[in-house]
């Protein structure tokens, strides 16, 4: 009975510990020092990016923080150092992590609720209107146990984007154009697939692609008003058909190296694929290795009937994690540094990625990554400003980390046709019910 009611008392002040609002006013910051472990490696533009930032930050703020900050590898490596340090209870006070981890940190009681100081009176952002909160509302919980905790802030933003060679279209008799609807897309693919020079779609399993379809058929994969995973919904099973139809008929096919996909497109082989913008530098220079020349468009994924384009956000983030008020503020302050408009313009133009500003324009003179061809980064940037492109992202819950190991899983049985389509999705759906009773 002693335990029971120990681990009832654990659960309320677990609770408390999700909703708990501190008040930050007359909190003195100053001379704080403040451990940031992040992602970004120390030979990239990220890196000399945030390295440049922090220096710029340490040298002129007016509370004398000073930012330590430690490259921690990426988010694999900084999720099992974060569970080590949860234990020990040594903690960062700044970290990298997609919301799906950092909830994770949440549940534990470590992290802080960023609206608490971003909506302070005294130590907020004022001009608001200038934020982007379609990108940043991905890291705010509207589900239990978060109830519309901002779990994580974020710095950076990519998308999974469509990539259609408009060469390949109009070679196999269509309309020069990127396909619009998922039924345009098929037939493409499956004139491809029975070509003697091309190939059909090059088939990615991973869950992040599986995701992105699923948006373009009209779904998701957890539903936040009901607080469950749907993997038995039309979309979904819309998905699933889709795939094992096209590798079936001969309109797509599966792939064994990592990044394949993009590779063959690059090479001209295929008329489509799919991956994160941030790959884009990538296949320009593959395109170039293979003296590609053919004219290539980044577009959203065409959608099912009733259904317009879609781009899936990727939000690489930062948690602040609990220490004194006087820490956790600090640490504020050096995230606020960073949403600034300046900042954000130092940030995206060297990087390459997206703005959490609505407020940030970029210049091709302002653009430095030589990677990235700055008609490229337009290109992309006008479907993440376009709110004619429907947005998705993943759930960002503790369970989707293990679901992002079990989604392949199902794809790979049904796709081979080893699983009725009912039956594996059936399954998965209970399998993600325990998992998300088990780790949410």
């Amino acid at each position: 009975m002693k335990r029971i009611v120990f681990a009832v008392a654990l659960v309320l002040l677990l609770s408390m510990s999700l909703v708990q609002a501190q008040d930050y006013a007359g909190v003195d910051p100053s001379d704080q020092t403040i451990v940031y472990w992040h992602q970004y490696s120390e030979d990239s533009s990220q890196g000399d990016t945030i390295a440049a930032l922090i220096e710029e930050f340490n040298s002129t703020n007016e509370f004398g923080i000073t930012v330590e900050a430690i490259h921690q590898g990426s988010y694999g490596p900084i999720e099992d150092l974060m569970n080590t340090a949860i234990l020990s209870g040594e903690l960062p006070n700044l970290v990298a992590g997609y919301a799906n981890a950092v909830a994770g940190w949440a549940n534990e009681g470590v992290v802080v609720d960023v609206d608490n100081l971003l909506n302070s009176a005294e130590w907020g952002i004022e001009d608001q209107d200038a934020l982007n909160f379609s990108l940043l509302d991905v890291n705010k919980l509207d589900f239990a146990p978060f109830d519309g905790m901002r779990v994580a802030w974020a710095n950076q933003n990519s998308v999974n984007v469509f990539y259609s060679n408009l060469d390949i279209i109009e070679a196999l008799g269509f309309e020069r154009r990127a396909p619009e609807t998922l039924a345009e897309f098929e037939e493409i693919a499956c004139a491809a697939g029975a070509s003697e020079d091309y190939e059909g779609y090059p088939l990615d399993i991973g869950t992040s692609h599986f995701e992105s379809f699923v948006a373009a058929h009209g779904g998701a994969i957890f539903d936040a008003e009901a607080g469950e995973y749907v993997f038995e919904s039309d979309a979904v099973v819309a998905t699933l058909e889709t795939f094992t139809r096209m590798l079936e008929n001969g309109c797509a096919y599966l792939y064994a190296e990592r990044f394949q996909n993009t590779g063959d497109f690059s090479r001209g082989i295929t008329p489509f694929a799919a991956g994160s913008s941030a790959g884009i530098p990538f296949i320009v220079s593959d395109a170039e290795t293979a003296e590609m020349t053919d004219e290539w468009v980044v577009t959203g994924f065409p959608g099912g009937e009733g259904v317009g384009p879609t781009i899936q956000l990727f939000v690489p983030s930062q948690a602040i994690l609990t220490a004194s008020p006087e820490a956790e503020l600090a640490t504020w302050l050096f995230v606020r540094y960073l949403a600034g408009a300046e900042q954000q313009l130092a940030w995206t133009g060297a990087t390459g990625y997206f703005s959490i500003r609505n407020d940030v324009e970029i210049t091709e003179a302002d653009f430095t990554e030589p990677r990235l061809p700055f008609a490229r980064f337009e290109e992309v940037q006008a479907l993440v400003q376009n709110d004619m492109i429907g947005i998705y992202a993943s759930p960002g819950l503790p369970s989707y980390t293990a679901m992002r190991g079990v989604i392949p899983e199902t794809i790979s049985v049904v796709v081979n046709g080893d699983a009725d389509v009912a039956e594996a999705l059936a399954d998965l759906n209970e399998e993600a019910a325990e998992l998300r009773e088990e780790l949410d």
